[in-house]
């Protein structure tokens, strides 16, 4: 019976062996600590593609072999992996992931522990704004990272973002932060795709920026994109949404305002524009309603796919994404397509490698504003949109002397094309030292801009004309990193040694051409005109840099992180062309403290500080040098000869604006990161600004670049954040912030002030709309202070100005009776004192909300749409908006809206139109479900969503939009100002998230 029986048992292991590694139906549920289900959570089996997701109530159910293993993964929970061993019920409890302490960070060069992390460092999680539609970069920026201030400045698709990080040091300089992706330095983020971000830190203190030098002054944003993983992936994410204006003005309807261009003919002696038959008939009928003709319903759609995956030694991910939008303003979109390919893979223990390949193509068309906005609210309703021709009016006999807004639209074609190519690539090499690693990174970036404009016969007058504009920008970088890491007892070092270099050329073209003959290519074939002008360019410079940090933690508990970077600058001349930056920071673990931890109070208690200098190098290539540029001269009628004349004289010696800060921090965290606490001071200083200076006539005119000045900033910042609520399969997560800011001029070098603006002219601006004085902040507004009306008692007053009661009344600083650029005082300031987010996210069986608020107090905007509106003056001749209403008049002379005299002469340059631009936006509101899997038969993941963007706006500001402005992001000298600007939009979005 021996053998029988050894027969009977082998049998019967090997029909188990069998049965357990056929796939069978494994069912179970998945918990939180409290026990109960927790939904969306992803079960996949170890090695494949096969997964699934749980449903409302934590159940899930799927095909698996019985000798594999199922990984449990959500966010805000510890993945596990559980093996099935032949199991039909597998049921996994998931603890919360308190594991913040060790969380990994990037930094400038290298990765650090949060813990051990010295300096001012915001790291945002992609799970703040997954549930979000985010097209780019400054959308997940704003309002999540305290001390930095994101300003959409325009709403146009693809429009302008203001992004500063503790303010603006630079005059002349980009206040831009440092982008830094996947070890490129100096991206722009307007070609990545958010969805492809992997982690993304705000490096805000001289000790973490420090380590890029003469780059870092104005922070620095540093992201690495996603890696593929083991097994075949791919992923869909659609949605469609479609945009109105959140706010239009209060025009007066077309009868009312015939009535009141009577009333103001009459009471200024002239004849009466309007019939009582027609003002009868604009009552009966309506007129035109400019701004329905300029604004439209936008559309939007974006699509993203991603295929990952790879076996145990190489990874790969492809991503593809598009984004069409449709603008508010009629004839306004963008299109961007971007394709990513990143491949990794470890060759052995010892040496990996790694490619990154991108590619971005987009174009704005007419995404600008302004002209077809501002005569939207000049034209008068009386007027009709359309001649008998049925084509636009042309000229306005009652508004506005400007042409037609539809003209603005579609008369003409703003156009702006980007091509980029980036390739990233390096590898890593563990030497046979323990602890020392090299890594090798190559990078070439290149960028073809083009800028094709075209105006029509109607907005230039019969003389067509069009421009472009071809660059082609080539970035050469090279990082050679040797990095160190080292665990002695109690004593822990990391250091990092760097040797750098960074070329960057451009080789422009310009073309412009008037008299076109064929007017209806546009720009396309500009050869035929009568009149037409080229020119071109060229620039380079080069970057060389060195740079050590020494990072060194004793017990975990002290702290001490040094370095040093020297660069070295082809824009500055051989004596001025080496800088260094050194920084240090020091850092406290007190909860690491018996004494601390005796309280039983909290889990993470750091106090830290830094001090460092950063640098800028805010001058373009060659301006030490003293340029010569081209003219044409006529002598004696004869035809013009082309020459050369000496242009701005060059400096020799300028040399980098230096910026030193001062950083104090203090961390909190409370029941094992339940509740997390941050505050931060900040201080720093900018010398040797970099500032044109004019010169004599003796000595040439023009101006020079100079370092002369300083600019301060500094403030407080705060953040609160964590899991309030984890109970019942219900959880709430929120992020509050909070930053103070307050910004100087402290000197310009010996010159009390310098003026600055925007060149808006048209009748708005008599002189400078800003300008730097010592004691002021940049971007302070220089105008005339409105007094309000002259009032029946002041008739007197009113007298010694020329003027009678119920005309402007302006503050009259010299005292010789007179209003002239004399009497102009610092009336606003543009930058806000406080700015603020609050993040939320509900979850609760499969369902997630997501509510986001920001917030701007303190800021001070000049709404010079508005006074062009409400000046009855200069271009726009006539009173559009209904706040005329309330003009001061016989029975009204309380009021500050001027009356209807002879005498009327109004300053758009004024308080009058200085308004409060804080304001406190619902950004988002989005609410999602992910579907059970049982939907597609536990083959993927369904997860469908909407969204409401900029739902709710809290303000006293009277434009459309307290945020956008018609000047761009280069300058903070020059800021807030609303002339025609392009307004954010109220949009709504659905989609869909699909997952394989």
């Amino acid at each position: 019976m021996k053998n029988p029986l050894k027969l009977l048992l082998l049998l019967f292991l090997l029909s188990q062996s069998y049965a357990f590694a056929q796939n069978s139906r494994v069912t179970g549920k998945v918990t939180g600590p409290d026990n109960q289900g927790l939904p969306g959570v992803n079960v996949q089996v170890s090695g494949t593609t096969v997964g699934t997701a749980t449903d409302a109530t934590g159940n899930f159910s799927l095909n698996a072999a019985g000798n594999t293993s199922l990984v449990f993964s959500n966010i805000g929970y510890t993945s596990q992996t559980v093996a099935v061993n032949g199991r039909s019920i597998v049921d996994v409890q998931l603890a919360e992931d308190l594991k913040t302490l060790n969380e990994v960070v990037v930094v400038g060069y290298g990765t650090q522990r949060k813990t051990d992390v010295t300096g001012a460092l915001t790291a945002i999680s992609t799970k703040e704004f997954a549930q979000q539609p985010i097209t780019r970069l400054d959308q997940i920026l704003q309002g999540r990272a305290a001390g930095v201030q994101v300003t959409q400045a325009s709403g146009a698709p693809g429009g302008d973002a203001r992004i500063r990080i503790r303010g603006a040091n630079s005059v002349l300089g980009d206040n831009n932060p440092l982008y830094v992706i996947d070890g490129y330095i100096g991206a722009d983020f307007n070609f990545l795709n958010p969805s492809d971000i992997e982690t993304l830190q705000v490096l805000k203190d001289a000790a973490s920026t420090s380590i890029y030098g003469s780059r870092g002054a104005n922070g620095v944003v540093i992201i690495t994109t996603k890696k593929g993983s083991k097994g075949i992936k791919v992923t869909y994410q659609g949605q469609g949404s479609v945009s109105n204006v959140i706010k239009r003005y209060d025009v007066l309807p077309a009868g009312e305002f015939a009535t009141i261009v009577n009333t103001r003919a009459t009471a200024t002696g002239s004849n009466q524009p309007f019939t009582t038959a027609q003002i009868a008939g604009f009552n009966q009928n309506g007129g035109t309603d400019w701004q329905s003709l300029v604004y439209r319903t936008g559309q939007g759609q974006q699509h993203q796919v991603t295929v990952s995956g790879g076996s145990d030694k190489t990874t790969f991910l492809i991503s593809g994404n598009y984004v069409n939008q449709s603008g508010i303003v009629q004839n306004s979109n963008f299109d961007r397509y971007i394709l990513r390919t990143n491949i990794n893979t470890q060759l052995n223990d010892k040496l990996s490698l790694r490619l990154n390949l991108s590619g971005t193509k987009s174009k704005n068309h007419n995404t600008n504003g302004g002209g077809a906005l501002i005569q939207a609210l000049a034209w008068a309703p009386t007027t009709p949109a359309y001649g008998p021709d049925g084509q636009p009016t042309f000229t306005d006999p009652t508004g506005s002397v400007y042409r037609n807004p539809l003209d603005y639209l579609y008369d003409q074609s703003v156009d702006a094309d980007r091509t980029t190519f980036n390739i990233n690539g390096g590898l890593n090499y563990k030497l046979p030292i323990k602890g020392l690693t090299l890594d090798l990174q190559y990078a070439i970036n290149y960028l073809n801009a083009q800028n094709e404009n075209f105006t029509g016969k109607r907005l230039s007058n019969n003389n067509p004309s069009a421009s472009r504009y071809s660059s082609d920008q080539l970035t050469l970088q090279n990082t050679n990193n040797l990095s160190y890491n080292v665990t002695l007892g109690d004593h822990s070092i990391s250091a990092v040694a760097v040797l750098e270099s960074q070329q960057f050329t451009d080789n422009n073209f310009t073309a412009n051409a008037t008299g076109l003959t064929f007017p209806q290519l546009g720009y396309s074939n500009i050869g035929a005109n009568s009149a037409a002008s080229v020119g071109s360019g060229f620039s380079k410079w080069t970057l060389l840099s060195m740079l050590g940090r020494v990072n060194y933690a004793y017990k975990d508990k002290y702290l001490v992180t040094a370095a040093v970077r020297r660069d070295g600058s082809s824009k500055f001349s051989q004596a001025n062309r080496y800088s260094v930056f050194p920084s240090l920071a020091l850092g406290w673990r007190l909860s690491e403290e018996k004494f601390i931890k005796d309280l039983n109070i909290f889990s993470n208690l750091k106090l830290r500080g830094s001090w460092g200098m950063t640098g800028s190098q805010a001058i373009q290539p060659y301006a030490t040098l003293s340029p010569y540029n081209t003219t044409f001269v006529a002598f004696n009628n004869t035809a013009a000869v082309a020459g050369v004349m000496q242009g701005n004289q060059g400096n020799p010696n300028l040399k980098w604006e230096t910026t030193k800060q001062t950083d104090v921090g203090l961390e909190m965290e409370f029941f094992r990161g339940r509740l997390r606490f941050e505050v931060d001071y900040f201080h720093k200083n900018t010398s040797d600004l970099l500032l044109n200076v004019a010169l004599p006539s003796y000595a040439g005119g023009g101006t020079q670049t100079r370092n002369v000045g300083s600019v301060e900033n500094k403030g407080f910042e705060f953040t609160l954040g964590g899991t309030p609520i984890a109970k019942g399969g219900f959880r709430w997560e929120t992020n509050l912030n909070l930053s103070t800011l307050q910004n100087q001029v402290l000197s310009l070098g010996g010159v009390p002030r310098l003026g600055t603006g925007t060149g808006v002219g048209a009748g708005m601006s008599t002189t400078y709309e800003f300008m730097l004085m010592p004691g002021q902040p940049l971007g302070s507004y220089w105008g005339l202070k409105y007094l309000g009306t002259f009032k029946p008692n002041e008739a007197d007053l009113a007298a010694k100005f020329g003027r009678v009661p119920g005309d402007p009344h302006y503050q009259d600083l010299n005292g010789d009776n007179s209003i002239t650029t004399d009497d102009f005082q610092i009336i606003g300031h543009a930058f806000p004192k406080l700015t603020g987010g609050w993040n939320n996210t509900f979850s609760y069986k499969g369902l997630t909300l997501n509510v986001f608020f920001n917030g701007v107090f303190g800021v001070d905007k000049l709404n010079y749409t508005r006074a062009a509106a409400l000046s009855g003056a200069g271009d726009a001749r006539q009173f559009i908006l209904s706040e005329i209403r309330d003009y001061y008049r016989p029975g009204n002379e309380t009021s500050n809206v001027p009356a209807f005299t002879k005498t009327y002469q109004p300053f758009t340059q004024s308080s009058r139109f200085l308004e409060d631009g804080s304001f406190v936006r619902l950004k988002n509101v989005s609410l999602s479900y992910n579907l059970p899997t049982s939907f597609i038969r536990d083959k993927g993941t369904i997860r469908v969503f909407a969204s409401a963007t900029n739902l709710l706006t809290i303000t006293k500001y009277k434009g459309p939009d307290p945020e956008s402005s018609s000047v761009g992001s280069a300058t903070d000298t020059a800021i807030g100002i609303d002339y025609g600007s392009y307004p954010n939009s109220k949009t709504y979005t659905i989609g869909i998230n699909l997952g394989f």
